[in-house]
């Protein structure tokens, strides 16, 4: 197994021209700056999916002739009774000590590629979203847009526990909306059980609008302001990269492109399934899963540079296996075949309420594994990309008009 960095120079400057690539419609604004809008979002988790959504919000909204500035939050007190996802203790850690050693190769190797990958999204990500190494706690703009991301979800207690401004308090903007917000893993029960009802309800009622992209979040909002939330898709299906991707071919051959967390591809019996499709069809294994994801059974762990070149990895991949939100959608964007493994609870969180939503919302149920007998048979039949081209174009419609509702120069 190898681990491949690209380093490829590019420079990318002008004012975006946003034109939605399936209907063609400009929403191009030409003219003076209208607002300071201040996005509220997980843009500095070093993941690509996080990046990606960060970027592509920042675009379409500057494409309605606003300044967007990202905002930054501190780290919440833990106000969740449950243990969704826990930080590993020092006894956990010590646990795995002599599986380190005994594969001492493996663990330098994945420092080595934590450490590559951390280095490009702060010397490369963050300046594409014009985000300092120091951040901006000053929750003061014109408008403030909460979201995309699990700017919802409170039950990470191992990661940012509950943060008041992600729900709307302690923000100074007259007006205070989410776009695409997803509550992950946290649900109503949840928001019962921690007695959290009034204080989030609260917060999202300060919100004039509010989008949701998932049903589970969408319940979540709807209980706790008795308002129905409008759904929105995320913000990689209303962007379009193209202006940024490289046309060159970053992998040679044909491949299998894996896109998931560390730790939770890892199983025996997945990766069994998952390499026994690639010999019979000839096919290397490629990982690239974003902020330091490493996969020691996979061919090559591949590290980009320039964080566009991922989506070029999911263009020109033959399969891809996934078991991310955003995997899913990359996959889909570039009318891939590909396969989705569900997860329930575990240390990680539970993907099920969002990458189940999502391959639900676009008639792509067909892509679970539910079986891993069944890999092979979900990856070489064809993936409805009629039925999903034919709600997407619905879907981002409707999700342009809750942004021009909300941001547009009509609106002023």
């Amino acid at each position: 197994m190898r681990i491949i960095a690209f380093f490829m120079k590019y420079s990318f400057s002008g004012r975006i021209h946003f034109i939605d690539e399936l209907t063609g419609e400009n929403h191009n604004t030409k003219g003076r700056f209208y607002m300071e809008v201040g996005i509220l979002t997980m843009h500095r988790v070093l993941n690509y999916g996080s990046f990606m959504q960060a970027y592509a919000l920042k675009r379409v909204i500057e494409s309605f002739g606003h300044h967007v500035t990202f905002k930054d939050f501190r780290r919440g007190e833990s106000h969740h009774i449950g243990e969704k996802a826990k930080a590993p203790g020092v006894l956990d850690k010590v646990a795995k000590i002599p599986s380190i050693i005994s594969n001492i190769d493996e663990f330098l190797e994945k420092r080595a590629l934590r450490r590559e990958s951390n280095k490009y999204y702060k010397q490369i990500c963050w300046p594409l979203l014009n985000v300092s190494e120091t951040p901006d706690y000053d929750l003061t703009a014109d408008v403030m847009v909460i979201g995309s991301d699990e700017v919802f979800n409170y039950t990470q207690n191992d990661a940012l526990g509950y943060v008041p401004c992600l729900f709307g308090h302690n923000i100074n903007a007259p007006l205070i909306l989410s776009y695409a917000a997803s509550a992950g893993y946290a649900n109503w029960d949840d928001v019962i059980a921690d007695g959290m009802v009034d204080e989030i309800g609260a917060g999202l009622k300060r919100m004039k609008y509010i989008s949701v992209r998932d049903e589970n979040t969408r319940l979540l909002v709807e209980h706790c302001t008795g308002s129905s939330p409008a759904l929105a898709l995320d913000p990689t299906l209303i962007y379009d990269y193209d202006e940024v991707m490289s046309q060159q071919r970053i992998i040679d051959g044909d491949y299998l492109l894996v896109y998931a967390y560390e730790g939770r591809t890892e199983s025996e019996s997945e990766v069994h399934a998952v390499r026994d499709f690639a010999a019979r069809h000839k096919l290397k294994v490629i990982a690239a899963g974003g902020g330091g994801a490493y996969h020691a059974w996979c061919d090559d762990n591949i590290v980009v540079s320039w964080p566009f070149d991922l989506l070029s990895l999911f263009r020109d991949a033959a399969f891809v296996v996934t078991d991310t939100f955003h995997g899913s959608i990359f996959s889909m964007k570039f009318t891939k075949q590909f396969a989705a493994f569900l997860r329930g609870q575990n240390e990680f969180g539970s993907n099920f309420n969002k990458v189940h939503f999502l391959l639900h919302q676009f008639g792509m149920e067909s892509r679970i594994i539910n079986n891993l007998s069944d890999i092979n048979d979900i990856l070489v039949t064809p993936a409805p990309y009629d039925t999903f081209n034919k709600h997407l174009l619905d879907l981002r419609q409707a999700s342009l008009d809750f942004l021009t509702k909300a941001l547009g120069p009509e609106r002023l």
